[in-house]
């Protein structure tokens, strides 16, 4: 079994869309149930990335899903959660500042920037007391 590429370091901060990404991302609820989490690995850098893209109204200035939920209205359904993930535009947010990158960068990563698949959602919890 082959091993995952790990975190490149010394890639320079660019600004590069990297297309679809190949390798997996998976998609779980926030803790307050307010957003969805995004992970995977940057297509560019390999570094490990987490977006919280919040539920809102598009046109707001946050960065969120175009989503329903407004107040008035009910959180997309798995499936419609999943197709609008996939329209939207990831951003390595690795947490490492790579070299060269600006000060008014946006998120603190190697500047690439992606598609996802269908991202999925993490496996259950395992039962109690079960590894």
């Amino acid at each position: 079994m082959t091993q995952p590429p790990t975190h490149d370091f010394a890639i320079p901060y660019a600004e590069q869309d990297m297309g679809q990404a190949a390798a997996p991302f998976t998609r779980t609820p926030s803790a307050d149930g307010q957003a969805v989490v995004v992970e995977g690995a940057c297509p560019r850098c390999h570094g490990r990335t987490t977006t919280e893209y919040r539920y809102g109204a598009p046109g707001t200035g946050t960065k969120g899903l175009r989503s329903w939920l407004t107040g008035r209205h009910p959180a997309p359904d798995a499936a419609a959660e999943a197709d609008l993930l996939t329209q939207e535009v990831h951003f390595c947010e690795c947490g490492h500042p790579h070299a060269n990158v600006p000060p008014d960068a946006p998120f603190t990563g190697c500047g690439a920037s992606w598609r996802i698949g269908t991202p999925t959602p993490p496996p259950p919890p395992a039962p109690n007391g079960t590894p």
